[in-house]
């Protein structure tokens, strides 16, 4: 099969918006972008994607970058991230003049690493500090640090989604919050039921098992149920707690 290039533009028909880009492969290999939040949104609803083949390139990569810049170019500065998806519409020239580029960073990363450790000086400094490092996650001095650690992170924020699907930390304060703009992320997610094996799994935990076994009476009416039930329907938050009040006074 001939190899070729083409730039395509997809259309969200739920918020008019739209993506232009390229690819050098074929149409119905799978590809669907490069952009992170386009791709978000299309595996959450791929129903509401329309992709449109705007041109072919046969010649070469670098003669489609050219073909796709002549698109994006069309892409006024106003419409970026809010008509159009695409965050930029210069021109790229990646992978068509240097196919090192093609290298995603962690591969770059792993092969620096493994030449690092043939070099005698890098190894033994290595493994001198895998000889202190302490992972024992189990350990209840190991689990404390950690907990330590991670004090203070996101204090006072809270997890959102906009309307492309994007979740974020942010505050209360934040002008999208209040105008509602942005909700809590977990605000429409259905999530499937529990299995009754899955339940059964909670209900044989220790802590869940302990709980369940212990049985406690409210000290205002004559309802006997495990600690957790009690401490948040009776007791002191006993319904019946006025009317015995009342009928005492």
């Amino acid at each position: 099969m001939e190899n070729y290039g083409f730039v395509y533009i997809w259309r969200d028909k739920k918020y008019n918006r739209y993506y232009i880009g390229c690819h050098w492969g074929h149409e119905n290999d799978g590809y669907i972008c490069s952009s992170s939040n386009m791709k978000s949104a299309f595996k959450r609803r791929p129903q509401d994607f329309k992709r449109k083949i705007l041109t072919k390139v046969y010649s070469n990569k670098k003669d489609l970058l050219e073909e796709e810049f002549r698109w994006l170019s069309m892409i006024k500065k106003e419409e970026l991230m809010i008509k159009y998806y695409n965050l930029h519409n210069h021109h790229f020239g990646h992978w068509s003049d240097n196919e090192q580029k093609t290298k995603i960073l962690s591969e770059i990363i792993s092969q620096k690493t493994k030449e690092a450790m043939y070099r005698p000086e890098v190894r033994e400094k290595y493994l001198k500090g895998l000889a202190k490092r302490d992972n024992r996650s189990s350990d209840s001095e190991v689990r404390e640090k950690r907990r330590k650690s991670m004090m203070g992170k996101n204090v006072g924020k809270i997890t959102v989604r906009d309307k492309e699907g994007n979740v974020f930390h942010t505050t209360k304060e934040d002008p999208r919050w209040i105008s509602g703009e942005l909700v809590a992320a977990s605000k429409g997610v259905k999530r499937p039921p529990l299995s009754k094996e899955h339940r059964n799994r909670i209900k044989e935990t220790t802590i869940f098992k302990s709980l369940n076994n212990k049985k406690v009476k409210c000290k205002y009416c004559d309802f006997i149920g495990n600690p957790g039930n009690i401490g948040r329907y009776h007791n002191e938050n006993c319904k019946n707690k006025d009317e015995i009040f009342s009928t005492v006074y």
